[in-house]
């Protein structure tokens, strides 16, 4: 059911395009009903109701409508993790496994322009399998595929990190780069509806295939769209397979028997060998409130919140910074190690580096900084006595990345003071130092925000953006991508982004965080907002109204997750006062 206001007709050619090709009702509907109506211009056609009825049999209308719904971004090695970890890992297991005899053969599903079947390509080429390998590449949108085919490109193409390792394979022509016959003779370009029962199949080559990549596209499907696109990619490798998503995509081992692979940057899929069985990917649990005092409502105690999940019972003790992700450590309290809830300092000089979102001015608000309509703050949400304890949230040390420095965690003070995370000195003069250059790689690693432990990523991205909120938005994204099933680090980014007036990222990233935990509260308060911003009233209405059922449900005392130490029974009144606010508004 598409949701919002439309002009007539133009919300039946967004259910026609999520009834083709399953794509999911767009968030934001302003843009899509510009997208829209670029391509009825492209098509001469300013009567909506014509349009709908030549757009339903005319499949080059319908590409073009696709190709402005959908976000085509792509350059050479894009997540040049990926192909890092190709190299190293898969590669060398398929040869040891199948022999130097073996056929490797490789899918790019949603290959937009070319640029990543043409970079998987010459990454094999290079790794010795140029005599030993098939690449196909497919898309929905023609457009797109024609670009592919043409394979002539701008700088643009190659803005990656580790786009020079295609220089080789281009050859300069004025402004644009012509890619060698060498390379485009391995890709098959093709056009294919993802969304459609119509593979695999051994007649389309989408079968026993050893790799994948399939990125930064299920992030466009409704749910069940999503469920039978899984089903299919599991369906189409290889035993022993490997399958790359985005970071942004939706985790998919609900959906399909993947086995999940976790590497120091993220997760990705393989399918099980013959005769094993894969490891069941475990959901996200829902994230534990804490006492007033900061202590855990642990299992079996009064006042213990069900996970809502059949059979599931109470809720395991989580720190209200943690994601209850694989590998979650212990931590002395019962729960597991969690990032500080609280104010964060960056150095000696104990100046305060917690992120204060862009609504929030003035003083006595909290440190979640919930402003009312208008960004004026709202009397009575700052904790009384100047802050919940939170010991209990406090960062438990997690080994910073190489080179990082140590973090430290402060004292928890029981009169009210919130847990600090510390810098050295001599770590937040570094960090500055590559701020001041411009060189906000450094500075995310100096402060630690590329920690193998997530909780230490996520403290020092809070840090960082005390001093430099772009710098912090790009080490945000970064962590994301090492870790992309932390929703605090997808949640931190929509606070970030939102603090740019970047409203339709914001509300990507807020979905992203709610998709991961449908029941983070400060998610929903967050996205109510974002659309608030975004003019969209009665969604906004229904973001608030979920935060404060969620608060509700919590023991009023209760530290909500992420809330910087609010307490549930006063984030459940914003809320309300929010959502009753815009209803009168509406009025």
């Amino acid at each position: 059911m598409i949701g919002g206001v439309l002009p007539p007709g133009f919300k039946e050619v967004l259910a026609l395009v999520e009834q083709r090709a399953g794509l999911a009702a767009p968030s934001c509907l302003a843009a899509a009903l510009e997208g829209i109506q670029r391509a009825m211009a492209r098509a001469n056609q300013d009567d909506v109701e014509v349009y709908l009825r030549e757009v339903s049999f005319d499949n080059a209308l319908l590409d073009d409508l696709l190709t402005e719904l959908t976000i085509g971004e792509t350059y050479f090695f894009r997540t040049h993790e990926h192909f890092d970890h190709l190299r190293r890992v898969v590669l060398p297991e398929l040869h040891e496994r199948q022999g130097p005899g073996h056929l490797l053969r490789a899918w790019s599903a949603a290959c937009s322009s070319g640029e990543e079947p043409y970079s998987i390509t010459a990454l094999l080429m290079a790794e010795g399998w140029e005599d030993h390998m098939t690449v196909r590449a497919t898309d929905v949108s023609r457009t797109a595929l024609r670009r592919a085919q043409q394979a002539r490109y701008t700088d643009w193409s190659l803005r990656g990190p580790s786009a020079d390792r295609m220089r080789p394979h281009l050859k300069q022509e004025g402004r644009f780069y012509q890619l060698s016959q060498d390379v485009k003779r391995h890709v098959q370009l093709g056009y294919l509806n993802l969304a459609l029962e119509t593979w695999p199949s051994a007649e389309s080559g989408l079968w026993q295939l050893d790799v994948i990549f399939c990125r930064n596209v299920l992030i466009y499907f409704n749910r069940a769209t999503i469920e039978g696109v899984a089903r299919r990619l599991h369906a189409s490798l290889d035993d022993g397979g490997y399958l790359f998503t985005g970071p942004s995509d939706p985790p998919l081992g609900d959906y399909a028997p993947f086995e999940p692979v976790l590497t120091e940057w993220g997760v990705l899929y393989r399918k099980p060998l013959a005769g094993s069985i894969a490891g069941h990917f475990v959901p996200l649990q829902p994230l534990a409130p804490l006492r007033a005092d900061g202590t855990p409502f642990t299992v079996g105690t009064p006042g213990a919140v069900s996970s809502g999940r059949p059979g599931a019972g109470s809720l395991p003790a989580v720190a209200p910074g943690a994601s209850a992700s694989p590998g979650a450590r212990p931590s002395p309290a019962g729960g597991s190690s969690g990032v500080a809830p609280g104010v964060f300092t960056t150095g000696a000089d104990g100046a305060t580096a917690g992120v204060s979102p862009p609504w929030a001015s003035g003083t006595g608000t909290s440190a979640l900084g919930i402003g009312s309509h208008g960004g004026a703050p709202i009397s009575g949400l700052g904790p009384a006595g100047g802050g919940a304890p939170s010991s209990a949230g406090a960062l438990s040390g997690g080994a910073p990345a190489s080179g990082a420095p140590a973090a430290r965690t402060g004292d928890a003070s029981t009169s009210g003071t919130r847990t600090r995370f510390t810098l050295s000195v001599e770590a937040l003069e570094a960090v500055r130092a590559a701020l001041a250059r411009g060189d906000w790689r450094e500075a995310a690693r100096r402060a630690g925000a590329q920690s193998a432990d997530p909780e230490g990523a996520l403290a020092a991205v809070r840090a960082l953006a005390n001093l430099d909120p772009r710098a912090a938005l790009f080490a945000c994204e970064e962590a994301s991508v090492r870790h992309p099933l932390v929703a605090g680090l997808r949640y931190l980014e929509a606070l970030l982004l939102l603090g740019q007036a970047r409203l339709s990222d914001a509300e990507r990233a807020a979905r992203q965080a709610l998709y991961l935990e449908p029941g983070l509260a400060v998610g929903h308060l967050l996205m109510g907002h974002v659309l608030r911003r975004q003019e969209q009233a009665a969604a906004a209405a229904r973001s608030y109204r979920e935060a404060e059922g969620l608060c509700r449900k919590l023991p009023p005392e209760a530290l909500v997750p992420l809330a910087e130490g609010e307490r549930a029974g006063a984030l459940a009144d914003v809320a309300r006062a929010e959502w009753r606010r815009l209803e009168r508004t509406e009025g």
